[in-house]
Protein backbone atom coordinates (compact mmCIF):
# COMPACT_ATOMS: atom_id res chain seq x y z
CA UNK A 1 0.00 0.00 0.00
CA UNK A 2 1.48 3.25 -0.79
CA UNK A 3 1.13 6.54 0.35
CA UNK A 4 -1.61 8.83 -0.95
CA UNK A 5 -2.51 12.15 -0.58
CA UNK A 6 -5.11 12.73 1.49
CA UNK A 7 -8.83 14.39 0.71
CA UNK A 8 -9.75 17.36 1.50
CA UNK A 9 -13.09 16.44 4.00
CA UNK A 10 -15.11 18.39 2.33
CA UNK A 11 -14.57 16.73 -0.73
CA UNK A 12 -17.30 14.28 -3.16
CA UNK A 13 -15.80 11.17 -1.18
CA UNK A 14 -14.55 10.55 2.60
CA UNK A 15 -10.76 10.35 3.10
CA UNK A 16 -9.73 7.10 5.28
CA UNK A 17 -6.28 7.88 7.16
CA UNK A 18 -3.79 4.81 8.28
CA UNK A 19 -2.13 5.57 10.98
CA UNK A 20 0.61 3.03 11.86
CA UNK A 21 3.73 2.92 13.82
CA UNK A 22 6.37 0.44 14.32
CA UNK A 23 6.97 -2.40 12.15
CA UNK A 24 3.27 -1.92 10.96
CA UNK A 25 3.78 1.00 8.73
CA UNK A 26 6.28 -0.93 6.80
CA UNK A 27 4.18 -4.06 6.59
CA UNK A 28 1.01 -2.02 5.42
CA UNK A 29 2.69 0.12 3.24
CA UNK A 30 4.50 -3.23 1.59
CA UNK A 31 1.63 -5.17 0.84
CA UNK A 32 1.99 -7.95 3.91
CA UNK A 33 -0.97 -7.65 6.20
CA UNK A 34 -3.96 -9.67 4.56
CA UNK A 35 -6.47 -7.44 6.36
CA UNK A 36 -4.80 -3.66 4.70
CA UNK A 37 -4.24 -4.99 1.52
CA UNK A 38 -7.96 -6.26 0.92
CA UNK A 39 -9.09 -3.06 2.99
CA UNK A 40 -6.97 -0.76 0.42
CA UNK A 41 -8.52 -2.56 -2.49
CA UNK A 42 -12.22 -2.89 -1.00
CA UNK A 43 -11.46 1.48 -0.90
CA UNK A 44 -10.40 2.20 -3.96
CA UNK A 45 -13.08 -0.23 -5.93
CA UNK A 46 -15.44 2.58 -3.44
CA UNK A 47 -13.86 5.34 -4.69
CA UNK A 48 -12.65 6.10 -1.54
CA UNK A 49 -8.87 7.85 -0.69
CA UNK A 50 -6.46 6.45 1.44
CA UNK A 51 -3.05 8.17 2.84
CA UNK A 52 -0.93 5.90 5.05
CA UNK A 53 0.94 8.16 7.69
CA UNK A 54 3.26 6.60 10.91
CA UNK A 55 1.61 6.98 14.08
CA UNK A 56 2.71 9.68 16.42
CA UNK A 57 4.93 11.98 13.39
CA UNK A 58 3.28 15.55 13.30
CA UNK A 59 1.13 14.61 10.02
CA UNK A 60 -0.76 12.13 12.32
CA UNK A 61 -1.34 14.26 14.99
CA UNK A 62 -3.10 16.93 12.53
CA UNK A 63 -4.81 14.44 10.60
CA UNK A 64 -5.99 12.89 13.91
CA UNK A 65 -7.64 16.45 14.36
CA UNK A 66 -9.51 16.59 11.18
CA UNK A 67 -12.91 15.07 9.71
CA UNK A 68 -11.45 12.07 7.99
CA UNK A 69 -11.69 8.59 8.85
CA UNK A 70 -8.68 7.77 10.97
CA UNK A 71 -7.85 3.86 11.47
CA UNK A 72 -5.28 3.82 14.21
CA UNK A 73 -3.75 0.55 13.85
CA UNK A 74 -2.52 -1.20 17.34
CA UNK A 75 -2.92 -0.67 21.07
CA UNK A 76 -3.07 2.94 20.92
CA UNK A 77 -5.73 4.76 23.18
CA UNK A 78 -7.20 7.45 20.21
CA UNK A 79 -11.23 7.67 21.29
CA UNK A 80 -13.12 10.13 18.74
CA UNK A 81 -16.30 10.33 16.95
CA UNK A 82 -14.54 9.44 13.22
CA UNK A 83 -12.14 6.92 14.25
CA UNK A 84 -11.44 3.07 14.36
CA UNK A 85 -8.93 0.61 16.18
CA UNK A 86 -7.55 -1.91 14.03
CA UNK A 87 -5.35 -5.06 15.56
CA UNK A 88 -5.34 -8.73 15.55
CA UNK A 89 -7.54 -9.98 17.81
CA UNK A 90 -7.11 -12.80 20.46
CA UNK A 91 -7.02 -15.10 17.79
CA UNK A 92 -5.36 -15.03 14.57
CA UNK A 93 -7.19 -15.05 11.49
CA UNK A 94 -9.39 -12.37 13.53
CA UNK A 95 -8.82 -8.74 13.71
CA UNK A 96 -10.36 -5.42 15.72
CA UNK A 97 -12.23 -2.93 13.76
CA UNK A 98 -13.51 -1.09 16.95
CA UNK A 99 -14.32 2.74 17.17
CA UNK A 100 -13.52 2.65 20.65
CA UNK A 101 -10.44 0.80 21.08
CA UNK A 102 -9.00 -2.66 21.60
CA UNK A 103 -8.35 -5.22 24.15
CA UNK A 104 -9.59 -3.54 27.26
CA UNK A 105 -10.86 -0.75 25.48
CA UNK A 106 -12.78 -2.44 22.78
CA UNK A 107 -16.34 -1.42 22.83
CA UNK A 108 -16.81 -5.60 23.50
CA UNK A 109 -16.95 -4.87 26.97
CA UNK A 110 -19.85 -2.91 27.10
CA UNK A 111 -21.93 -5.56 24.63
CA UNK A 112 -24.34 -7.89 26.14
CA UNK A 113 -23.84 -11.10 25.44
CA UNK A 114 -27.01 -13.29 25.57
CA UNK A 115 -26.23 -17.18 24.60
CA UNK A 116 -30.13 -18.04 23.56
CA UNK A 117 -29.58 -15.65 20.31
CA UNK A 118 -26.50 -17.49 19.27
CA UNK A 119 -27.12 -20.64 17.17
CA UNK A 120 -25.72 -23.33 18.93
CA UNK A 121 -24.96 -25.73 16.04
CA UNK A 122 -23.24 -22.78 14.56
CA UNK A 123 -21.32 -22.25 17.43
CA UNK A 124 -20.12 -25.42 17.69
CA UNK A 125 -18.74 -25.70 14.97
CA UNK A 126 -17.13 -22.95 14.82
CA UNK A 127 -15.67 -23.92 17.82
CA UNK A 128 -14.70 -27.16 17.14
CA UNK A 129 -12.60 -25.70 13.86
CA UNK A 130 -11.37 -22.76 15.54
CA UNK A 131 -10.23 -24.76 18.99
CA UNK A 132 -9.46 -27.84 17.23
CA UNK A 133 -6.73 -26.22 14.93
CA UNK A 134 -5.05 -24.36 17.27
CA UNK A 135 -5.04 -26.94 19.97
CA UNK A 136 -3.74 -29.42 17.62
CA UNK A 137 -0.98 -26.87 16.10
CA UNK A 138 -0.19 -25.32 19.23
CA UNK A 139 -0.69 -22.03 17.44
CA UNK A 140 -1.24 -18.98 20.17
CA UNK A 141 -0.72 -15.39 19.52
CA UNK A 142 3.29 -15.61 21.02
CA UNK A 143 5.28 -18.61 19.68
CA UNK A 144 5.17 -21.45 22.16
CA UNK A 145 7.28 -24.00 23.26
CA UNK A 146 6.68 -27.71 21.79
CA UNK A 147 4.05 -29.50 23.55
CA UNK A 148 4.99 -32.27 26.05
CA UNK A 149 4.57 -35.77 24.60
CA UNK A 150 2.47 -36.64 27.92
CA UNK A 151 0.21 -34.13 29.97
CA UNK A 152 2.20 -32.51 32.71
CA UNK A 153 1.66 -32.57 35.85
CA UNK A 154 -2.09 -31.37 36.76
CA UNK A 155 -2.09 -28.39 39.08
CA UNK A 156 -4.70 -26.59 40.84
CA UNK A 157 -3.90 -23.40 39.19
CA UNK A 158 -1.97 -21.83 36.51
CA UNK A 159 -1.24 -18.19 36.45
CA UNK A 160 -0.18 -15.93 33.35
CA UNK A 161 2.30 -13.11 33.98
CA UNK A 162 1.78 -10.00 32.17
CA UNK A 163 3.81 -6.23 32.40
CA UNK A 164 0.68 -3.72 32.37
CA UNK A 165 1.09 -2.29 35.74
CA UNK A 166 3.17 0.72 34.88
CA UNK A 167 0.50 1.82 32.27
CA UNK A 168 -1.03 5.22 32.53
CA UNK A 169 -4.04 3.79 32.34
CA UNK A 170 -3.51 0.64 33.79
CA UNK A 171 -6.17 -1.72 34.27
CA UNK A 172 -5.36 -3.98 36.62
CA UNK A 173 -7.42 -5.02 39.74
CA UNK A 174 -4.92 -7.00 41.42
CA UNK A 175 -1.13 -6.85 40.79
CA UNK A 176 1.08 -9.47 39.43
CA UNK A 177 2.52 -10.38 43.42
CA UNK A 178 -1.16 -10.68 44.72
CA UNK A 179 -2.29 -12.79 42.19
CA UNK A 180 0.52 -15.07 43.00
CA UNK A 181 0.41 -14.87 47.03
CA UNK A 182 -3.27 -15.09 46.82
CA UNK A 183 -3.90 -18.31 44.35
CA UNK A 184 -0.73 -20.00 46.14
CA UNK A 185 -2.46 -19.62 49.77
CA UNK A 186 -6.27 -20.33 47.97
CA UNK A 187 -5.02 -23.41 46.08
CA UNK A 188 -4.97 -27.00 47.75
CA UNK A 189 -2.25 -28.20 45.26
CA UNK A 190 0.24 -27.24 42.87
CA UNK A 191 0.00 -23.71 40.96
CA UNK A 192 2.37 -22.80 37.49
CA UNK A 193 2.91 -19.55 36.64
CA UNK A 194 4.36 -18.63 33.55
CA UNK A 195 6.04 -15.37 33.04
CA UNK A 196 5.63 -12.88 29.95
CA UNK A 197 7.61 -13.62 27.13
CA UNK A 198 8.30 -9.97 26.87
CA UNK A 199 8.55 -9.75 30.93
CA UNK A 200 11.56 -7.05 31.93
CA UNK A 201 14.36 -8.65 33.79
CA UNK A 202 13.24 -6.52 36.79
CA UNK A 203 9.71 -7.87 36.90
CA UNK A 204 11.13 -11.82 36.36
CA UNK A 205 13.57 -11.32 39.08
CA UNK A 206 10.39 -10.30 40.93
CA UNK A 207 8.27 -13.06 39.72
CA UNK A 208 11.01 -15.84 40.76
CA UNK A 209 11.25 -14.32 44.27
CA UNK A 210 7.43 -14.18 45.13
CA UNK A 211 7.23 -17.79 43.67
CA UNK A 212 10.05 -19.03 45.76
CA UNK A 213 8.74 -17.55 48.90
CA UNK A 214 5.02 -19.89 48.39
CA UNK A 215 6.44 -23.59 48.15
CA UNK A 216 3.67 -25.00 45.83
CA UNK A 217 4.41 -22.40 42.93
CA UNK A 218 6.23 -23.57 39.87
CA UNK A 219 7.47 -21.20 37.31
CA UNK A 220 6.92 -23.04 33.83
CA UNK A 221 7.88 -22.02 30.01
CA UNK A 222 5.73 -24.76 28.53
CA UNK A 223 3.15 -24.09 26.02
CA UNK A 224 0.37 -21.80 27.01
CA UNK A 225 -2.21 -24.59 25.95
CA UNK A 226 0.03 -27.63 27.90
CA UNK A 227 -0.59 -25.09 30.77
CA UNK A 228 -4.29 -24.79 30.51
CA UNK A 229 -4.77 -28.25 29.87
CA UNK A 230 -3.01 -29.22 33.26
CA UNK A 231 -4.99 -26.53 35.34
CA UNK A 232 -8.04 -26.44 37.19
CA UNK A 233 -8.50 -23.00 36.97
CA UNK A 234 -6.74 -19.98 34.82
CA UNK A 235 -5.72 -16.79 36.46
CA UNK A 236 -4.11 -13.59 34.27
CA UNK A 237 -4.93 -10.26 34.54
CA UNK A 238 -6.60 -9.85 30.60
CA UNK A 239 -3.90 -11.84 28.97
CA UNK A 240 -4.78 -13.43 25.48
CA UNK A 241 -3.60 -16.58 27.44
CA UNK A 242 -6.86 -16.31 28.89
CA UNK A 243 -8.59 -16.00 26.45
CA UNK A 244 -6.91 -18.98 24.64
CA UNK A 245 -8.20 -20.88 27.88
CA UNK A 246 -11.76 -20.81 26.95
CA UNK A 247 -10.58 -23.04 24.21
CA UNK A 248 -10.80 -25.44 26.95
CA UNK A 249 -13.46 -24.80 28.63
CA UNK A 250 -11.36 -23.79 31.44
CA UNK A 251 -12.47 -21.82 33.91
CA UNK A 252 -10.80 -18.38 33.55
CA UNK A 253 -10.09 -15.76 36.52
CA UNK A 254 -9.14 -12.06 35.16
CA UNK A 255 -7.74 -9.64 37.90
CA UNK A 256 -8.27 -6.61 34.91
CA UNK A 257 -10.28 -4.85 32.85
CA UNK A 258 -10.88 -6.82 29.54
CA UNK A 259 -13.03 -7.34 26.97
CA UNK A 260 -13.71 -11.29 27.40
CA UNK A 261 -14.61 -10.37 30.96
CA UNK A 262 -18.59 -12.30 30.43
CA UNK A 263 -16.96 -15.36 30.28
CA UNK A 264 -14.72 -14.71 33.32
CA UNK A 265 -15.13 -14.19 37.41
CA UNK A 266 -13.36 -11.15 37.68
CA UNK A 267 -12.38 -10.49 41.30
CA UNK A 268 -11.54 -6.83 42.63
CA UNK A 269 -9.99 -7.94 45.92
CA UNK A 270 -7.67 -10.85 47.24
CA UNK A 271 -10.51 -11.94 48.99
CA UNK A 272 -12.53 -12.47 45.55
CA UNK A 273 -9.59 -14.06 43.85
CA UNK A 274 -9.48 -16.59 46.50
CA UNK A 275 -13.15 -17.42 46.30
CA UNK A 276 -12.64 -17.83 42.33
CA UNK A 277 -10.09 -20.16 42.89
CA UNK A 278 -11.87 -22.19 45.44
CA UNK A 279 -15.07 -22.17 43.39
CA UNK A 280 -14.43 -21.30 39.87
CA UNK A 281 -14.98 -24.75 38.22
CA UNK A 282 -18.23 -24.88 40.09
CA UNK A 283 -19.35 -21.44 39.01
CA UNK A 284 -18.89 -21.33 35.68
CA UNK A 285 -19.55 -25.23 35.09
CA UNK A 286 -22.68 -24.05 32.65
CA UNK A 287 -21.29 -21.44 30.65
CA UNK A 288 -21.60 -21.40 26.85
CA UNK A 289 -17.93 -21.34 26.25
CA UNK A 290 -19.00 -22.48 22.50
CA UNK A 291 -21.84 -19.29 21.95
CA UNK A 292 -19.11 -17.38 23.78
CA UNK A 293 -16.13 -17.84 21.17
CA UNK A 294 -18.64 -17.78 17.98
CA UNK A 295 -20.15 -13.99 19.48
CA UNK A 296 -16.91 -12.82 20.35
CA UNK A 297 -14.69 -13.59 17.28
CA UNK A 298 -17.19 -13.89 14.82
CA UNK A 299 -20.09 -11.58 15.52
CA UNK A 300 -17.47 -8.33 16.79
CA UNK A 301 -14.14 -8.55 14.92
CA UNK A 302 -13.56 -9.50 11.56
CA UNK A 303 -12.01 -12.02 9.36
CA UNK A 304 -10.60 -11.15 6.22
CA UNK A 305 -11.15 -14.99 4.87
CA UNK A 306 -14.94 -13.79 5.17
CA UNK A 307 -16.68 -13.96 1.92
CA UNK A 308 -18.33 -10.72 3.69
CA UNK A 309 -15.66 -9.43 5.25
CA UNK A 310 -15.51 -6.29 2.77
CA UNK A 311 -19.09 -5.65 3.15
CA UNK A 312 -18.72 -5.78 6.81
CA UNK A 313 -15.85 -3.12 6.58
CA UNK A 314 -17.21 -1.11 4.50
CA UNK A 315 -20.25 -0.64 7.19
CA UNK A 316 -18.10 0.31 10.10
CA UNK A 317 -16.11 2.60 7.92
CA UNK A 318 -19.54 4.35 6.33
CA UNK A 319 -20.70 4.63 10.39
CA UNK A 320 -17.59 6.95 10.92
CA UNK A 321 -18.68 8.82 8.20
CA UNK A 322 -19.93 12.47 9.43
Amino acid sequence: MDDHEAEHPGGTSPTVVLHAGGHWHGAIRDGQVDFFAMLSERLTDAGITTRLVSLGSSSSDVLLQQGHVNIVVGNEPAAGRNRLHATPAYVWGFWYFDPEGVHWRSSIRRARFDPDSVDGAAAEYFFNGVAGYMLRENVSRIPQPALVEDWLEPADAVIFCQEIEALADAPHHLTTEEMIRTTAAAAKGLVYVKPHPGQSRAAERRIGEVAEACPNVRISDASVHDLNQAARVVVTQNSAAGFEALMQRKPVITCARSDFWHATLTPRSPRDLAEAVRHGPEVMARFAYEKYLWWFLEGHCLEPQREDFGDRLLARIAERVR
